[in-house]
């Protein structure tokens, strides 16, 4: 089942309890959710980037993009993309040159609206910002595609998260394996998966010059049959990363498969890693068996069992902003994880000498609709993105931010 899927399984779901039954949203003692953009300004948010200047620029899946000042909260279209917004597909990713805007370019990760007949296409480009502040526009000329890859269009997942690496100079794409076999003997059985061919693009997650070059040091350069952008692969629908300088972790935030014992994970991403998909699935069990235990993959860096729903979106380690402000001193170095299914965030204590998260907590519970993606705001706040109407606008689109109230 698609992110999409289990999005519009939980719009329906929700609709069908009475408005009494529908629960406020709840933070701990101090903290308060505040709404930054409401369904009036984004539609079918997905993404969000900050700019230098503090705004947060948001994606919607039809294709636009917003800036929006997290002061005043004005905001303003900054462009829009032509997008096939069929299934799963749309706008998804955008990050900004780690030089912006001395370097004025965004990176955006979107689908073609002229694949052939039963596939898509799906594009990573480059493009100019023009303009500065609330002027910025995108450059609708200035496209430059960087990496492009075909996938089945009656299948799943499609990855399309971004990140512009700001020490390494590189871009990091995911995409997800694009399954379409219910099958799941067959599937996991088939030595031409996606997931884990290294020639094909789905299932990974890619390195690439901000050009679409290759970089020298990328794992596969020199091997046979592989595609040199391949970073790391048997994933299988990495929705989004994060990179924390400290720890220098890149984490992928990664929806797990639909059976109950299923595990939604967070990733840490290594050259030339293997994570298994759909050889195994958690801590290297065997997807058939359910029990047995595979060696020769990397488990997740943090995982959870899919019970009666999951779907793991974001994964952020918390700072404190530049001037010290924040979330309290508990919080600080901790995971924050997002899932969609369960309309919610977590955290987790990082011991700081093994850099392994421990058991989690309740922490944002009880939202409208499931969070898509969160990101650490240059405020200290957490900023959060809700969309709850499956492959459609719904009352529920938003911007929010977790602030710390107390002083």
């Amino acid at each position: 089942m698609s992110l999409h899927h289990r999005l519009l399984a939980t719009v329906v779901a929700t609709l069908t309890l009475s408005s009494a039954a529908l629960a406020e949203p709840s933070l701990p003692a101090g903290f308060a959710l505040e709404t930054i953009a409401g369904p009036e300004v984004v539609s079918e948010p997905m993404e969000m980037a900050f700019a230098p200047d503090g705004a947060a620029w948001v994606t919607g899946r039809a294709g636009q993009v917003w800036r929006i000042d997290t002061g005043t909260r004005a905001a303003q279209s900054v462009g829009a993309v032509s997008t096939d917004v069929s299934g799963d597909r749309g706008l998804h990713g955008i990050a900004f040159h780690p030089e912006f805007p001395k370097t004025p370019h965004v990176f955006l990760a979107y689908h073609r609206t002229n694949a052939p007949q039963g596939k898509y296409l799906a594009r990573v480009s480059r493009w100019t910002v023009t303009g500065s502040g609330p002027a910025s526009k995108i450059d609708p000329a200035s496209e430059k595609a960087l990496v492009e890859w075909e996938g089945d269009a009656a299948g799943q997942h499609v990855g399309g998260a971004l990140l512009a690496h700001p020490t390494e100079r590189v871009l990091y794409v995911t995409t997800g394996e694009n399954n379409q076999n219910a099958n799941l003997r067959k599937y996991c059985d088939d030595p031409n998966n996606k997931a884990q061919a290294l020639g094909d693009l789905r299932g990974k997650v890619l390195r690439i010059g901000f050009d679409g070059s290759v970089p020298k040091d990328n794992p596969h350069v020199t091997t046979a049959g592989a595609d040199p952008r391949v970073y790391s692969r048997g994933h299988r629908q990495p929705w989004s990363l994060t990179w924390d300088a400290p720890t220098k972790l890149l984490l992928a935030a990664e929806n797990g498969g639909d059976l109950s014992d299923d595990h939604d994970e967070v990733n840490r991403i290594l050259p030339g890693a293997n994570y298994g998909w759909p050889k195994v699935f958690g801590p290297g069990l065997q997807t058939l068996t359910r029990t047995n235990r595979v060696d020769g993959f990397t488990d997740p860096w943090f995982h959870y069992v899919r019970n009666t729903g999951a779907s793991c979106v974001g994964a952020l380690i918390y700072r404190a902003s530049a001037s010290g402000k924040g979330f309290p001193e508990k919080y600080r170095g901790w995971l924050f994880y997002a899932d969609f299914a369960r309309k919610s965030i977590r955290t987790a204590a990082v011991d700081p000498k093994t850099g392994k998260a421990g058991a989690s907590e309740a922490f944002l519970q009880g939202l409208p609709s499931g969070p898509l993606a969160i990101q650490l705001g240059k405020d200290g706040a957490v900023y959060v993105i809700t969309h709850g109407g499956g492959t459609k606008a719904s009352t529920n689109d938003s911007l929010a931010r977790i602030v710390w109230k107390k002083p």
